[in-house]
């Protein structure tokens, strides 16, 4: 079995990509999701407030985490503090939940912050999903009713979809004229090519 990072910048649709690799049988970590279940925990919320003061909480204790992504998105640092709470903690349930899939080929472990966090030499290949920044605006703007600036602010903090594809093993074009399918089909095929010789 080999392990394969699937990464994008925000609005590239990483997730529809691995809804597909989903219907072809392949089994995907979303660490996103994973990432924003610990901001419910009690022991991540009370180092959040360490770090970041109570100001990012809401009245009722719970992390206002708009807010504390407008702070984290304007400045490097501070994302990075975030990141080094979270991400351990993502990497705990990964490891255990690729315990509980062994008998698949691959696994994809979708992340919009790979190649920021370092977590790419983790991974036996990398697929980067690319879209023009005007479609990821408007996904990413329609999709968590964000302004365009807001949006653009986190944009600046990810990289340049033409670099990326030159550093990832496979690189998948989700432009507005471009067919996802085929290209995640060939995808499929080679990773369960590679796989075999593993």
């Amino acid at each position: 079995m080999i392990t394969v990072g699937i990464t994008g910048n925000i609005g590239s649709g990483k997730t529809t990509v691995c809804k597909v690799f989903e219907h072809l049988g392949i089994a995907v970590f979303y660490s996103d999701a994973v990432a924003k279940s610990f901001y419910n925990n009690d022991d991540v919320k009370n180092t959040i407030k360490e770090a970041f003061t109570s100001a990012i909480f809401t009245p009722d204790g719970e992390v206002d985490r708009k807010k504390l992504a407008s702070l984290v998105f304007a400045d490097v640092r501070l994302l990075k503090k975030l990141n080094s709470i979270i991400h351990p903690l993502v990497f705990q349930c990964f490891t255990v939940w690729k315990n509980e899939h062994q008998s698949q080929k691959y696994l994809l472990f979708e992340s919009a912050i790979l190649y920021q966090c370092g977590f790419e030499t983790l991974f036996d290949k990398i697929i980067w999903v690319r879209t023009p920044k005007k479609d990821a605006l408007n996904r990413v703007m329609k999709r968590d009713n964000l302004s365009e600036n807001e949006v653009k602010i986190r944009l600046k903090n990810q990289s340049i979809n033409n670099l990326k594809c030159k550093l990832a093993d496979f690189c998948i074009d989700n432009s507005e004229h471009s067919l996802i399918m085929p290209q995640i089909l060939q995808i499929h095929q080679n990773l369960l090519k590679i796989s075999t010789k593993k």
